[in-house]
């Protein structure tokens, strides 16, 4: 299988699991063990670092209107309740 191919099936899982409530890189692992093992190269964990940032590129693009209102309505008490849970996660997570 050509590395190009390759590259494109781990870009369409990485994706299409991004938006799901499930780990995409998990998924990536996976999906690049049931290649052949020709694509060596996505073997290496720079493919998956590389791809991260494309992936949170989507997901901001999709929720900008979101994140415009967001800053622009920050004062506002609704806004509070929402920007404190997202604080909540990224805690969690870091």
């Amino acid at each position: 299988m050509p590395d190009w191919l390759t590259a494109v099936i781990l870009g369409v899982v990485e994706g299409v699991t991004e938006f799901l409530p499930i780990s995409s890189t998990g998924h990536l692992l996976l999906v690049e063990h049931w290649l052949p093992p020709g694509a060596q190269f996505l073997r290496d964990e720079l493919f998956t670092v590389i791809v991260q940032p494309g992936a949170v590129a989507a997901v901001l693009l999709i929720f900008w209107k979101r994140l415009v209102n967001l800053a622009r309505d920050w004062r506002k008490p609704e806004s509070h309740d929402y920007i404190a849970k997202l604080l909540v996660v990224f805690g969690i997570t870091v």
